[in-house]
């Protein structure tokens, strides 16, 4: 039915559902709906500002919001923040009894207008209030900032009353089912919310519809759950994987989409296609395997069962994986500092879920699957540079059921592959690869010089510092040939771009090095203030022997990485 936010907000309380993701508004979207609420100021109209989908249940007045809840929250907000404005303490508690929260009578405790989800809930009450809040979750950081930039916005309106009074007539368009099924059903054929549908969202609604319309809503409760969960575990990646600076997943382009697909490439048989993009895994994948059961019950239930449970485990595996980039150094010199490629995640995941990743090799008895996707990342992604996506999407799709042997000859065949110990080797002693320098140079501190782990500060730290790879002889060079053990430009060219000619250092140091020669980056303290062991290590010997460094220190720390690293990273 039609209505205006004031008859809208009339007599209903709402709740987030469980299942729903968490709150995902940007300024831009905030920026919208303020322009849409101006330009009905301006040209004197009620503007329309998209559906509401609810479900009632048997909670009266309370409602499930099954759709809307970005721009509902969003609301909430702005007349919150509007109200405040008012000169009239009469108008402030009449509005926000209507649109935020009213007294219940008893003890005086307020019921508020909409309840968030978890933890989020008591954050959102307190920021509304007033209260100094903290966030703690990457959810609650994007309640704050929408909050902050309405407050700001709602400041520098000329009349808030006037604001407040084009709020109440904004047109919506109400839907209310007396389930969450049937809410969702809906949902398939009616939608125009501010933040676009993810691909999880629709799934979830085409799996609920499947279900409700084909099933009897059978697994309704439990598709609803299951997504709940897993929108709910997507929260925690994205926030770890932001905190711990994995490239990929605090990329702006990860998504609940992307985890989606992940799990596709390490589960489909049918319709498969390595290539296969985001849209791809809904729009012809789940749609095509779906559509002809449709009479078939008990394999429709079998086939949603199935894909649910495993998608729900991968997410779950997916966090269990992050968790431990969080408190284990092995796992965050691997996501953090080499930077596991995107292609390795659908592989990596599914040896988690099937309790392999920290399982012992077979022919590699001191390592574990973990070691072996390092491997892989160093020698094929990193030191090669290529992306064999079809052959890892395929070996990611059969590790759901092949045994741990097979997997890890498989694995083993390809790094051998694509880049077995003899091109390795060639590689090492000739090329210069920027990528994986960071990853070898904390190792080799580790095994060679140190002889100890880092532990996780140290590590940190060293993220915290920007390290970047130093070339010790400058790329460009500085004096006249022959000299230093260089006969000419030429040889100085090739030499400069192998391993031997590489460090590390903090991105302030490095920057204050550019273009010296190495006597001077030692005799001015550079190396020597670097936290890297590698860097501290030249300056030393350098000082030591009293000798410059030269062209022959090139091919003797050429040499010793090679040996190093052919260890270190053998199949």
């Amino acid at each position: 039915m039609d209505n205006n936010l004031e008859k809208f907000f009339t007599g209903k309380l709402f709740r987030i559902p469980f299942y729903q993701r968490d709150y995902a508004w940007n300024t831009g979207n905030i920026d919208d709906l303020f322009e849409d609420i101006l330009e009905a100021i301006e040209t004197k109209t009620n503007h329309y500002i998209g559906t509401f989908i609810l479900s009632a249940g048997n909670e009266k007045p309370w409602f499930n919001v099954v759709d809307g809840q970005q721009r509902l929250t969003t609301l909430m907000m702005l007349f919150n923040a509007v109200i405040q404005k008012l000169d009239s303490e009469k108008e402030k508690i009449i509005n926000l009894d209507k649109f935020v929260c009213t007294e219940s009578g008893i003890e005086s405790t307020p019921i508020w207008k909409l309840e968030l989800l978890n933890d989020n809930n008591q954050f959102f009450k307190s920021m509304l209030s007033g209260e100094d809040t903290i966030p703690r979750t990457r959810s609650q950081q994007m309640l704050k900032m929408a909050y902050k930039h309405i407050e700001t916005r709602v400041k520098e309106l000329p009349d808030q009353r006037l604001f407040l009074d084009a709020m109440r007539n904004l047109e919506v368009m109400e839907f209310a089912e007396n389930n969450d099924g049937k809410a969702i059903r809906m949902f398939q054929t009616v939608n125009d919310r501010g933040q676009p549908l993810t691909n999880m969202e629709k799934a979830k609604s085409l799996l609920i519809y499947y279900s409700n319309r084909f099933l009897s809503g059978k697994l309704d409760e439990y598709i609803n759950t299951s997504f709940g969960d897993i929108f709910h575990d997507y929260t925690e990646i994205k926030t770890i994987g932001e905190e711990c600076q994995i490239s990929v997943i605090s990329s702006n382009k990860f998504s609940e989409d992307s985890i989606m697909r992940y799990h596709y490439l390490a589960y489909a048989d049918d319709l498969y296609d390595y290539d296969a993009s985001e849209n791809y895994v809904l729009d012809t994948y789940l749609k095509k395997t779906l559509k002809p059961l449709r009479t078939q019950e008990a394999e429709l239930r079998k086939i949603i069962e199935n894909y649910v449970n495993d998608l729900k485990k991968y997410y779950n595996s997916t966090v269990m994986v992050m968790r431990k980039v969080k408190t284990d150094p092995k796992y965050y010199k691997l996501f953090s500092i080499l930077g596991l490629s995107a292609t390795l995640y659908p592989l990596i995941i599914r040896l988690e879920t099937r309790g392999l990743l920290e399982s012992p090799l077979i022919q590699m008895k001191d390592k574990q699957f973990l070691d072996l996707i390092e491997v892989t990342d160093f020698r094929v992604y990193k030191m090669r540079g290529t992306n064999p996506r079809a052959d890892m999407s395929a070996l990611a799709r059969d590790a759901k059921k092949l045994s741990s042997k097979d997997i890890e000859n498989k694995i083993r065949y390809f790094v051998q592959r694509f880049m077995g110990d003899d091109e390795f080797e060639r590689h090492l002693k000739t090329t210069y690869h920027n990528t994986p320098t960071v990853h070898m140079i904390i190792e080799f501190g580790e095994e060679v010089i140190n002889q100890r782990a880092y532990n996780l500060s140290e590590l940190q730290h060293f993220k915290k510092t920007q390290p970047t790879v130093e070339h010790i002889f400058p790329q460009q060079e500085r004096f006249s040939f022959p000299n230093l053990e260089f006969d000419n430009v030429d040889e100085y060219k090739h030499l400069i771009q192998t391993i031997g000619n590489l460090t590390v250092l903090e991105k302030t140091l490095n920057s204050q090095c550019q273009n010296k020669i190495p006597d001077q980056k030692i005799s001015g303290g550079f190396y020597e203030k670097s936290s890297y062991e590698d860097a501290k290590r030249i300056s030393a010997q350098v000082k030591n022997l009293g000798l410059p460094f030269t062209r022959n220190d090139i091919e003797k720390r050429t040499n010793q990485f090679v040996e190093f690293i052919k260890l270190r990273w053998k199949v």
